[in-house]
């Protein structure tokens, strides 16, 4: 029997087929042998596998592969699952077919397995947020992906509304979060952004903005910029918020581009600090707005401020 990992004739070639199948995984086939030449069954096969090339001279050392099925009569489509490969790795599968009698099939043909090029980046973190630690650091957190193949994440932070976001970390760390220490004395606000990175080293998109204020108390309202921000329908827009130590009444309103109130949002007493209005892009009567740019005011005593919004479809 020689088998064509297609296993094609019985004490003769077999040969085998590679294709694609779990992350860890490659799935062989091959057609059975008989016997006696192309008729009957054999009795067992032997797999095995191995990251060189493999040789009758070097048969013996290749790694046996468990979980081979029994050979099925001559002329049969055989498949098999083998698992636990690391990806990028290069590996190299042969079979043998043995009878009743003990004649050994000659070695199939060989099938290299070289893993399909993986282009496909993971998905954007989600779930970002920021909190202020003792000693001017930062702790900053996200929702864990569930990605397979996932070799960590990246932190980017900039240091003005609209400004260029740097990576904090050079190579991908492992946890979801990440202790930003390196903020400049002095720094009123930070912004942060984070992104994820396969095996591969495919990087996803940016996630949405998590905006911090610094500061622990001001002297007057301050409004940072909102996020996300563009934002898509029956999404949530946040807007951070800085109450001064005096505290006071405030409230948020929301124009469109022809400067008509669609929303307003009367604040809660807050204490002093840092704080966030949400918006959730409806109007006063509770329908969501159109598509387009408007503009939030936040008002309060004689402070006026205010932030540019984009809503998308």
């Amino acid at each position: 029997m020689l088998l064509v990992l297609s296993l094609c004739t019985a004490l003769g070639p077999a040969t085998a087929r590679a294709q694609g199948a779990p992350a860890d995984s490659v799935t062989l086939s091959w057609t059975a042998p008989g016997d006696d030449d192309q008729v009957g069954t054999a009795t067992s096969y032997e797999l095995r596998r191995s990251t060189s090339p493999i040789y009758d001279a070097n048969w013996t050392a290749a790694t046996v592969v468990l979980g081979t099925p029994v050979p099925l009569p001559a002329g049969t489509r055989q498949r098999t699952v083998v698992r636990g490969l690391t990806y990028g790795t290069t590996y190299y599968f042969a079979i043998k077919a043995v009878d009743d009698a003990d004649n050994w099939s000659g070695l199939s043909n060989e099938v290299r397995w070289d893993w399909p090029a993986d282009t496909g980046p993971p998905a954007a973190p989600a779930g970002v947020t920021a909190a202020r630690q003792g000693n001017g650091t930062v702790r900053v957190s996200w929702t864990p992906n569930v990605e397979a193949d996932l070799a960590g994440y990246r932190v980017y932070r900039s240091l003005s509304a609209g400004g260029l976001f740097v990576a904090l970390n050079g190579s991908p760390i492992a946890a979801s979060q990440y202790v930003d220490s390196t903020i400049p004395p002095g720094t009123g606000s930070v912004w942060y952004q984070v992104t994820s990175q396969d095996n591969a080293g495919n990087e996803s998109a940016r996630s949405s903005t998590y905006a911090l204020t610094l500061v622990a108390q001001t002297t007057a309202w301050a409004m940072d910029p909102g996020y996300p921000n563009p934002s898509r329908t029956g999404t949530t827009v946040h807007l951070p918020l800085m109450v001064p130590g005096s505290g006071g009444t405030a409230a948020i309103e929301i124009l469109n581009s022809s400067g008509h109130r669609v929303r307003r949002l009367d604040l809660d007493p807050r204490p002093p600090g840092p704080t966030e209005v949400q918006w959730d892009g409806r109007n006063d009567a509770g329908r969501a707005v159109a598509p387009g740019t408007y503009t939030a005011w936040l008002i309060a005593g004689p402070t006026r401020a205010s932030v540019l919004l984009v809503r998308e479809p």
